[in-house]
């Protein structure tokens, strides 16, 4: 029997992947549980394994191609007297139980679990189950599934040639190479949708003008002089991050700004790190700090949810930094902060950070934050404007540690100082507690003998 293993969804708001490699060929026998091809998503690289074991009859995609949730990645012979049951049967890759191996890495996608619905369906039925729980009517679903079914990449693309996601025939996943298709009219057949052409563009262009909406660059047509130049397609990744800075740029953020005096910090890990050949950086000593700042100012250690309106708080510290990748910016999450020592911290964080840079993170180590920590300050700057991740509501960044005059007691002295940026979202978080929680970390940076006696 002919078994149709669909590229599923592991959580996460998963929508696609880019395939790098296949390990096995059509025609070679594969196990359950062996690795049939390496997927790029969009936080980490990805092991698929097979769910049944088989004769590999065919791939559905090639390597280098995207490929969408739902969408065909093999199809294999089931052996006789296979069992049939744990993953499900036929195309269905859901099964009764409907777990979930969340290892990770490289990690592994597991194929019992159904593919989900995309998000805008989910947010629908948060409301209805919102509905339902205060007992006022929910309006039935309609039969039409099409504006629900068009990926991320293919709803941009349809915007650009100006298709209607409607009129694609109902409960199909609409794909970029769909839209693509729809916008080119039918042989014969004069006029349909088309990709705009320069000079409507440029008219378009004008009449925005002269509705009193300034002039700028299209991306849509090159600058004249400035040649072709290279187009480069981003990487999953990439598109992960514009999307999430995309959310975050909508959140309603203020920012304070504050300076430290921490010369004492500066002497305890001076002394912390003598005769160590491993060092030990000041991060940790931030991530203590702000554990400890987090319990007396809650708040700021919670998710907000605009959907249902709810602030939800943590009785847990979970820290994420800010990584650098040459792939891109990632996150690791340091979880419990608060119940471990600054040498813990800095081992873990080390570890992360390898991880994180060979993209052999795994994805549960990039999730459950519940505040961010950014340090910008050894590669430069003073002061930033950090972009909250969400559902967080804030982000500290430590600028650059360095010695300026301070007056002291009436004189001038030079002083170790530390300046930060915190970011909150002002919809949770009013001003005051905003400037106490960074004022109390840095209090807590200035005197750092008594908070970090556990070492």
């Amino acid at each position: 029997m002919s078994f149709e293993f669909k590229f599923p969804d592991y959580g996460e708001g998963l929508t696609e992947g880019r395939i790098l490699e296949f390990r096995v060929s059509p025609g070679d026998h594969v196990a359950a549980g062996d690795v049939l091809a390496v997927v790029e998503t969009d936080k980490v690289v990805a092991e698929v394994e097979s769910p049944k074991s088989g004769t590999l009859l065919k791939f559905g995609s090639k390597a280098g191609n995207q490929i969408s949730v739902g969408e065909t990645i093999a199809y294999i012979d089931i052996e006789d007297g296979a069992d049939t049951a744990d993953n499900g049967s036929g195309g269905d890759n859901g099964g009764a139980a409907g777990r979930t191996d969340r290892r990770a890495l490289i990690g592994t996608i597991d194929s019992s679990e159904s593919v989900l619905a995309p998000s805008d369906e989910l947010a629908t039925r948060a409301r209805d189950e919102r509905k339902r729980a205060n007992g006022s009517p929910v309006a039935s679903a309609e039969p039409a599934r099409a504006p629900h079914s068009i990926t991320p990449a293919a709803r941009r693309r349809a915007r650009e040639l100006q298709v209607d996601p409607a009129s694609f025939e109902s409960g199909l996943r609409v794909r970029r190479q769909d839209v693509e298709a729809a916008s080119r009219p039918a042989a014969g057949t004069p006029g349909g949708p088309s990709t705009p052409s320069a000079p409507a563009l440029a008219q378009s262009s004008a009449r925005s003008a002269h509705a009193g909406i300034p002039l700028i660059d299209d991306p849509l047509i090159a600058p004249a002089g400035a040649g072709q130049g290279e187009a480069i397609e981003l990487t999953i990744l990439r598109k992960t991050i514009a999307h999430t800075m995309e959310t975050s740029r909508k959140i309603p953020t203020a920012t304070v700004y504050d300076v430290g005096v921490v010369d004492d910090l500066v002497d305890l890990r001076e002394r912390v790190n003598r005769d160590r050949e491993v060092r030990v950086s000041f991060q940790p000593f931030f991530m203590k700090a702000l554990a400890t700042a987090l319990k007396r100012y809650p708040v700021l250690n919670s998710h907000f949810n605009p959907l249902s309106e709810e602030i939800r708080l943590f009785a847990d510290v979970n820290i994420g930094f800010a990584v650098h990748t040459e792939a891109g910016l990632m996150v690791p999450v340091i979880h419990n902060v608060d119940t471990k020592t600054i040498r813990e911290i800095d081992a873990e964080m080390k570890e992360l950070v390898e991880q994180a840079k060979n993209r052999t993170i795994a994805l549960e180590l990039l999730r459950g934050g519940t505040f961010s920590l950014t340090n910008f300050g050894p590669f430069g700057g003073l002061y930033a404007s950090p972009m909250i991740y969400p559902p967080q509501v804030a982000i500290i960044g430590a600028g650059r540690l360095h010695q300026e005059p301070i007056v002291q007691d009436g004189e001038v002295t030079a002083a170790w100082v530390l300046p930060v940026s915190l970011a909150f979202d002002h919809r949770v978080v009013d001003g005051v507690p905003a400037a106490s929680f960074t004022a109390h970390f840095l209090e807590l940076l200035r005197s750092p003998q008594e908070l970090f006696v556990s070492m």
